[in-house]
């Protein structure tokens, strides 16, 4: 994807916390992001190394063409520069705007946990390589970080709506 394609594609959303701002529960919401981030940390046992690679930005877009009726996706960049050793990749990861972020969504902190977990599981797998961003066996990989997310969020199962989410998923994806 062309700098250009990721510009316009951003340019139609707002980055995360902007957007979450207009929610009562605010800082509830923007927690769930850091608890996603030292989750997985802990569970995938990232090394400094590992972390430092793991770059990355979340936005909110509106469903649209792109999204194909999914929860999100991920788009990826490259960090250029002249030395070789400087150049990085990144990763954007897109909310889409209209299937999580309902009013009455009484399940939106499970949803949103469950959803960045994932993503951020599949980032973790590029970095380690042990997946590639353009496998052509996305399914079998969807099916596969969808195990590795309920196995890294099985302690949060006393959230009251966290099962309900993974029956959801267990319905999608099997």
């Amino acid at each position: 994807m062309s700098s250009s394609n990721l510009v316009g594609i951003l340019s139609q959303g707002k980055k995360v916390t902007s957007y979450l701002r207009k929610f009562n529960n605010f800082y509830e919401l923007e927690n769930i992001f850091y608890l996603c981030e030292l989750n997985l940390i802990e569970k995938f046992k990232l090394s400094e190394r590992e972390i430092s690679r793991l770059i990355y930005d979340i936005y909110i877009l509106k469903e649209n063409k792109f999204f194909k009726n999914r929860f999100a996706t991920i788009l990826k960049g490259k960090i250029l520069h002249d030395l070789p050793s400087k150049r990085k990749d990144f990763y954007v990861i897109c909310l889409n705007k209209n299937k999580i972020f309902h009013k009455k969504n009484p399940f939106l902190k499970e949803l949103l946990l469950y959803i960045l977990t994932h993503e951020l599981i599949h980032l973790v797998r590029f970095i380690r390589y042990e997946s590639n961003f353009y496998s052509k066996y996305k399914w079998e990989e969807e099916k596969f970080v969808h195990n590795l997310t309920k196995k890294a969020l099985k302690d949060f199962t006393i959230l009251p709506y966290m099962n309900k989410v993974f029956y959801y998923f267990d319905q999608i994806y099997f």
